[in-house]
């Protein structure tokens, strides 16, 4: 039996094999081409029409010419895809269309779209392919990682990585779409083999070396079903069917229903242009008119030709009523005309759902989106622009109850009822008033914000918040110069020569004086305050066997250089307590040269400052800034800390994975819950230095909490800072919907 792996050796483990799967890829990716091109071989001589045959024949024929440097280039784009793996940046899933976002899919053809969803059938066949080797694989992997539970999407060698790779490979080949199609349909079976078998080596390799495999561990999820998803007859809500789902949403039709080019049009194109025109010249409410006019008609026309195929599904869907909770007694599906206005209806049934169901809402707003959900069903039936259109009344309502929602982990908070009321009052109605048009929407939405801003919901002051980020750009930009300041004294001589503690000072404290002096002065002289001429007379006061020659100088200098010191460490307010070390360490050194040799113990050349001088952090805030934005210091046992049990928030939606030391994915808006004196608090990231070193987060209150970018990374490392929501919840809402239509894309049969 091999001897356990020691944790120091897991790193080196985990490197190495990283460096074995990209130096034996070339040659399995050789592999599965030859079986990929027999593949599509036996399929040609077995197609009877002339145009397929042709094709899949044209695309061996294009294999056998790209496959050799599609192996030569594979193990570099391995290489940055197992980096990138590393910190995945999803969290709906490998196969919830491979990341992509709704803002991607806006921007992509009908064939990028078709091209996408085969990447994704092609992984989804490797998985299923790979599966039984992979899972013991993870939690090897996740053992070299030093995580005490198995994570799968930490292993960055997991089938995503090879997919995704080989598919950048394929894209940059001059080759068609269909051809780059053909290639991964038939690459994606022999893959699967070859992952399979590679996964079952390393394994056995790991086990031989005496790694000891995590563990899975089961992981408790909230009930979603809660209260307020049960009608009052104790029905689940189900406005719209798994089945309809699966038949209707696609990711194209999303797509395009997205873009505008699924305009919600009457069966008869005389009516689809007569309806448009009357709602682009005759409402009034269109103020740019002409400005999607000329796009949306013709898109419409053309829209009703390609959608023939589905018209006997929107017949038979239509033929099956389904009531809407508050519409009214007429069903939905019996006023939608066309697969653009059914779509559009589907769309809003699953991001309502998607919302409802997030745990990271209070049950209370879940519930208020809810009862919005009827009005919105009957507004997309009239206005389809609040698919396209992000400054939409309805959107922008909709964004800002689940966005500011945020702000409250707890019904207890005592600001919640004052955020909670306006909704009740100006969002509940909705799902009882004739909706033929947004200005219910609008009417809400500025009640709403008038109703918040009176009751000081979001307390926060312009001119606390701008306070703040004066301050701590102040002290970035004297940090950044003091570290300029440090490299220059790094050539003095002299430095050699005197204790460690003298040259920490200089280094520490005195760099940042000299800095603020620059920063602060507006003379434009070389030395404001005479700080930097400090240094040279410190260094001399600072070797005995120098100042024993030239008492008298010394006699002189003493006082001056000691009033210089401080009132240099009084312009940056640096406290007493944490410099008196350094004073102590410069007054036995001036001590040696009044005495004798013998009578005063030397100061040894190595020593040091107390760790309280330099502090625990990379940059030196100020009191008075720290206290004008918040500053936090690191506690002392945050390296110890292990992650709080999840029971401390009761129910917490599963964090985003981070790697730590690696922050840059923050981005303003981004909500995140922090531990502070035992309790989670929930603060939302309001600004980011020029330079990514400081970092400003505000709360529903106000209250504003900053710290440096060393602080940040630890905070994620040891778990009491984890992010709650890195993008709006409306687009997260939506970006699920493209997920739901991904999957529903790669198994669609329409019959």
């Amino acid at each position: 039996m091999s001897p356990p792996v020691l944790p120091g050796s897991s790193r080196s483990l985990y490197l190495a094999l990283l460096a074995q799967a990209v130096k034996d890829c070339a040659a399995m990716l050789s592999r599965v081409l030859v079986v990929a091109r027999q593949s599509m071989r036996d399929d040609a001589h077995r197609m009877r029409g002339l145009l397929e045959r042709d094709h899949l024949e044209l695309s061996v024929k294009l294999l056998d010419l790209h496959g050799p440097q599609l192996c030569e280039r594979y193990p570099k784009v391995l290489d940055e895809a197992f980096h990138r793996l590393q910190a995945p940046e999803t969290r709906l899933g490998v196969l919830s269309a491979q990341g992509l976002r709704l803002d991607q899919l806006e921007l992509m053809d009908e064939s990028q779209v078709q091209e996408r969803v085969e990447m994704a059938r092609a992984l989804q066949h490797v998985l299923l392919v790979a599966e039984g080797s992979l899972t013991e694989f993870n939690t090897y992997v996740c053992a070299l990682l030093g995580l005490n539970r198995v994570i799968a999407e930490r292993n960055p060698m997991r089938p995503d990585a090879y997919v995704s790779a080989l598919q950048a490979l394929m894209s940059e080949m001059s080759v068609p779409t269909l051809v780059r199609t053909a290639w991964i349909q038939h690459a994606s079976a022999p893959l699967g083999k070859a992952l399979n078998a590679a996964y079952g080596e390393w394994t056995a390799q790991l086990q031989a070396q005496g790694v000891q495999p995590a563990v899975f561990s089961v992981i408790r999820t909230p009930d979603t079903l809660t209260s307020s998803r049960r009608k009052a007859d104790g029905g689940v809500r189900e406005v719209w069917s798994p089945q309809y789902r699966q038949t209707v949403l696609t990711l194209d039709r999303l797509r395009r229903l997205m873009s505008g080019e699924l305009e919600a049009a009457p069966a008869d194109p005389k009516e689809a242009f007569a309806r448009q025109f009357a709602r682009e010249f005759e409402s009034g409410r269109n103020q740019h008119v002409g400005a999607s006019f000329d796009a949306t008609v013709p898109a419409a026309f053309e829209a009703l030709q390609e959608m023939q195929q589905v018209d006997q599904v929107v017949r038979r869907l239509e033929q099956r009523p389904v009531a809407i909770p508050g519409s009214g007694n007429e069903p939905l599906t019996g006023r939608t005309q066309g697969v653009a206005q059914a779509l559009s209806l589907e769309v809003v049934a699953l991001m309502i759902d998607n919302l409802v169901q997030d745990p990271r809402l209070l049950e209370p707003i879940r519930d208020i989106i809810e009862r919005l959900e009827p009005a919105l069903l009957r507004l997309v039936l009239v206005d389809a622009r609040f698919f396209i259109d992000r400054q939409h009344p309805a959107r922008r309502l909709l964004q800002e109850i689940a966005q500011r929602g945020l702000a409250f982990g707890s019904e207890d908070d005592p600001h919640f009822n004052a955020f909670l009321l306006p909704l009740q009052r100006f969002v509940n109605p909705l799902a009882t008033q004739h909706i033929d048009s947004t200005e219910p929407f609008d009417v809400a939405l500025q009640g709403l914000l008038s109703a918040w801003d009176e009751a000081e919901v979001r307390a926060e002051s312009p001119a606390q918040i701008d306070s703040a980020v004066a301050a701590l750009e102040h002290a970035e930009a004297r940090n950044l110069l003091a570290d300029k300041m440090v490299e220059g004294m790094k050539s003095i001589p002299e430095l050699q020569k005197v204790p460690q503690g003298v040259v920490d000072f200089l280094f520490g404290p005195w760099a940042q004086v000299m800095a603020c002096a620059q920063l602060d002065d507006k003379t434009g002289a070389d030395d404001p305050g005479g700080y930097k001429t400090l240094v040279n007379t410190l260094l001399w006061s600072a070797q005995p066997e120098l100042t024993r020659k030239h008492i008298g100088k010394l006699t002189k200098l003493v006082p001056r250089l000691l009033s210089g010191l401080r009132e240099g460490l009084r312009c940056i307010d640096y406290p007493a307590t944490k410099t008196s070390a350094f004073f102590d360490v410069l007054m036995k050194l001036h001590q040696q040269a009044f005495r004798p040799v013998s009578s005063v113990p030397e100061v040894p050349l190595h020593a040091g400052l107390a760790p309280s001088l330099l502090g625990d952090q990379e940059a030196w805030v100020a009191p008075a800034e720290a206290k004008a934005s918040g500053f936090m210091t690191l506690p002392d046992d945050l390296d110890g800390r292990q992650e709080p049990e999840a029971a401390a928030l009761g129910v917490t939606p599963e964090p985003i994975v981070v790697e730590q030391g690696s922050p840059d994915f923050l981005l303003v808006g981004t909500w995140v819950e922090l531990l502070v004196n035992g309790e989670w608090m929930r603060t939302q990231l309001s600004w980011i230095s020029p330079h990514r070193t400081m970092y400003l987060f505000t709360n529903a209150q106000g209250q504003a909490q900053s710290m440096t970018q060393r602080m940040l990374e630890r905070l994620l490392g040891a778990g009491t800072l984890r992010v709650l929501s890195d993008q709006p919840m409306l687009d997260s809402a939506l970006d699920a919907v493209v997920h739901t239509a991904m999957l529903n894309s790669l198994d669609l049969r329409i019959e």
